[in-house]
Formats: structure tokens, sequence, C-alpha cells
């Protein structure tokens, strides 16, 4: 009778155990094709070019900032040349350094866009660079990252370390705004482009291609079933 009750304990933890593997399985695959899809919707919004000339960017800018998460466009401006940042702990093709930050007063635009220019490389450990942006007007090729600003970090504050404030370990434009009491769009622009002004341009909108997330979910998916069919050989045995 004892033989008995141990041998539907272990066939229920048998099956306990191949439905839960299977239900992660499931759930992950179903994840990676929901992020898939959300990819391929980056990508079309990536594909989005707004100009001055089809469209006030002021117009556009005013309506939901998540429309426009990852769309391009080139405005002509001014630097606040005064109004700079080194964003920390950025490692481009081995070498350490900052992404350099900065605010630009674009032409036809009421308010001030915060710009990340890209990669500069730190002159000596824990040394900032010495930046001179140009004061003439230039014309930047931007991309618009209205998601997740922040980005993963430790730090409690954008600013840690009380004798450097230009120095950050990550983005809050609430602090900008503080800061400078400026009046600054609610999301931040990375300059792409050929023609690059002081720094180098590394962002990239979407790391992970929507195939690589489908195929990724149609691999957890095959994992599932291939544990499901499994447990039923192994069911099936112990029946017999």
């Amino acid at each position: 009778m004892r033989e008995v009750s141990k041998y539907k304990l272990s066939s229920l933890l048998a099956i306990m155990a191949v439905f839960v593997i299977v239900t992660v399985c499931l759930l992950l695959a179903m994840w990676q094709w929901q992020r898939a899809e959300n990819k391929a919707l980056l990508l079309g919004q990536e594909g989005i070019i707004l100009t001055q000339e089809t469209a006030s960017l002021e117009s556009v800018f005013a309506d939901s900032i998540d429309t426009i998460h990852s769309a391009k466009f080139k405005v002509s401006g001014a630097f606040l040349t005064d109004q700079v940042w080194f964003l920390d702990n950025k490692i481009i093709e081995g070498r350490p350094g900052y992404d350099l930050i900065t605010l630009f007063q674009a032409n036809r635009l009421d308010d001030v866009l915060l710009v990340n220019l890209g990669f500069i490389a730190a002159p000596a450990l824990r040394t900032l660079p010495s930046i001179r942006l140009p004061e003439e007007d230039v014309e930047l090729e931007l991309q618009i990252k209205s998601k997740d600003i922040k980005g993963f970090t430790l730090a409690s504050e954008p600013a840690m370390n009380a004798n450097s404030h230009n120095l950050l370990q990550y983005l809050d434009l609430s602090y900008f705004t503080t800061l400078t009491g400026l009046t600054i769009y609610p999301f931040v622009t990375y300059q792409l482009g050929n023609t690059i002004t002081v720094a180098m341009p590394h962002y990239k909108a979407v790391v992970m291609s929507p195939q690589k997330h489908r195929a990724y979910a149609l691999q957890w998916l095959l994992i599932g079933l291939s544990a499901a069919v499994i447990g039923y050989f192994l069911y099936q045995r112990k029946e017999l």
C-alpha cells in the first residue's frame, strides 16, 4: 500500500514538474513574440522622418511623445555652450569614456533640445575631457528617444559626485530643468549622421531584430512541446 502511495506521489510530482516547465516555456515564447512585435513597431517609427518643411516640429512635439519615439529629424541652431555634462560608464570599442550631453536651441523651436552628441574617450582615469562646442550655428541630424530615458542604474540621483555636478550617472529630464531653469522638450535626442559634431554617435534604437525575437519564441515553444512529449511517454511507461 505504501509503495502504491509513493508511486502515485512520484507520478504526481513528475506531472507537476512537466506542467511547470511547459507553462514557463510557453510564457517565454509569448514574451519573445510580443517583444518581436514591439521591435517591429519601433523599426517602423525609426523610419519616420520629421521635417520642418513638411510640418511644424513644434506642433508634432506637442502631440503624444510615444508616437515620435525613434523618429529622426534635422534642425539647425546653436548649442548652449555653457551647458555640458558627461554621462559616465561608457565603453566603446574597448575604450572607457563618457557620452557628451548638452542643450541645443534649434531655430523655429520654442523650447530647448537635450542632445546626446555621442562618445568621448576619457583622457585619463576618472578625468573629464576638455570640450569646446561650436559657437556658430550648426545643423544636426537627431533621433528621438522618449521611452526608458533613465535606463538601468543603481545610482540614487543623476549627479552623485558633489564636486562634479556635470558628471552624470543617468539622464533625468527634471534634473536638467531644475538645474538650468529652462524649458526642455520631454525627450532625449541622439546625434546621427556622417557629419558629426565633437563626439562619436553610437546610439541604436533597436539592438535585436524582430526576426531574432521570433526565433527565440519558436525555440522556447519547441522546448515546451518537447518537455510535454517526454513527460507523456515517461508517464505511459510508468503506467505499463
